[in-house]
């Protein structure tokens, strides 16, 4: 008998650019893999369906989201609001297959609906509360920063609405203690689906001259403050070679960077991927301390010496696999360390090994195929 799956998304998770999307869309690759039909739904302004999901994914549906200033009003969090749409209800309910939310983003009819309920599976990218406090604590613009807040302390109500999906689904063991603090029940940590395991990662290693990468969606208040930190607390050293790359719709702190200090805004899959495999040190200092970053993962997969702070290895499993600063200084020590410091294929094949221990998509994949057949029955 046929396996069938819903997915429903927060975003198009084609193609795969920031954190969120890039679990999304790997999650659906692999499933789609072991025989499960897909039937897809997710939020876009864009109706055109990307061709790799339709290769993929037994059926679509695309939702827009109810965004203005009136979904500010409701009692429920904007981001859960907004993709309150009755169509996907309607849809929802045209079968009886398992539904996996993306995130508490679209889960409103888990709480109008019984039959939606009992067959739904949730997967939390991150404590969505904690999130968004960071986010607040963050944000320079003080209407965003009153947003943030005020999100998150929707949000803190609103998870407690939903603790009653038949399964969750975390990425960290963290998030999955916090979640059993709040009382939640049936908890499985599945670690983050990523591209690397479709890569070529071991061979990717190419020789070309030094440099020290930052790489990460530059909207986003977190990383536009790991940005702004590295401009002006590590990044001095005139003689190496400094490249921030990530989505951006225009980056104001390239105003206060120096000739060695390159911005790449918006580079496409390929183009982030070689940025990464031919740094030759990949510096992620993060202030927010919520989930296991997907550039973080993508970076041991595909690069080489990686420096971190201690935030960013929070609830990481591995740590062991970086290069840990406490502060700038440590952070620039490293930096001059490693600039010209071997790393072999052998220390690739080696920590790639390791990672997979936690990371591998195909083993992810059937862990969820397991809960899948639980719902089911």
């Amino acid at each position: 008998m046929d396996k069938h799956l819903n997915i429903v998304a927060f975003d198009n998770p084609y193609p795969p650019i920031y954190g969120g999307v890039i679990d999304v869309y790997y999650k659906i690759n692999e499933l789609a893999k072991l025989g499960i039909k897909i039937h897809l739904h997710y939020f876009s302004k864009k109706n055109d369906v990307p061709q790799t999901l339709n290769k993929i994914c037994e059926e679509i549906f695309i939702y827009n989201r109810k965004t203005g200033i009136s979904q500010q009003f409701s009692r429920y969090p904007y981001i859960v609001q907004s993709r309150s749409v009755e169509d996907l209800k309607t849809n929802l309910k045209k079968n009886n297959y398992p539904i996996l939310f993306e995130g508490i983003h679209t889960t409103k009819f888990i709480l109008e609906d019984v039959s939606i309920r009992n067959r739904s599976i949730i997967r939390h990218h991150n404590i969505e509360h904690d999130y968004y406090f960071g986010l607040y604590k963050s944000e320079k613009n003080m209407l965003y920063s009153i947003y943030y807040l005020i999100e998150s302390f929707k949000l803190k109500w609103y998870l407690n609405k939903v603790k009653n999906a038949a399964f969750h689904l975390t990425i960290s063991d963290a998030d999955a203690q916090k979640l059993a603090s709040l009382k939640f029940e049936n908890i499985i940590t599945i670690p983050p689906f990523h591209s690397s395991a479709t890569e070529d990662t071991v061979n990717a290693i190419q020789e070309t001259p030094p440099y020290v990468l930052y790489h990460g969606n530059l909207n986003v208040a977190e990383n536009i403050a790991a940005v702004d930190y590295l401009i002006k607390y590590v990044f001095t050293d005139s003689s190496i070679n400094y490249i921030i790359a990530g989505s951006s719709n225009g980056h104001k702190l390239k105003n206060n960077s120096r000739a060695n200090i390159k911005f790449i805004e918006n580079p496409n899959q390929d183009e982030i991927t070689n940025l990464i495999a031919n740094a030759r040190v990949i510096t992620l200092p993060t202030f927010q301390s919520t989930g296991i970053k997907l550039k973080l993962i993508d970076s041991l997969y595909k690069g080489k010496h990686v420096i971190v702070n201690q935030t960013m290895i929070d609830g990481f499993p591995l740590p062991e696999l970086t290069l840990l600063a406490k502060n700038s200084d440590e952070m620039k020590n490293l930096i001059n360390v490693n600039l010209n410091c071997e790393f072999t294929s052998e220390d690739k094949y080696n920590r790639i090994q390791k990672l997979n221990l936690h990371f591998d998509n195909k083993k992810n994949a059937e862990r969820i195929n397991v809960v899948l057949e639980k719902v089911s029955r």
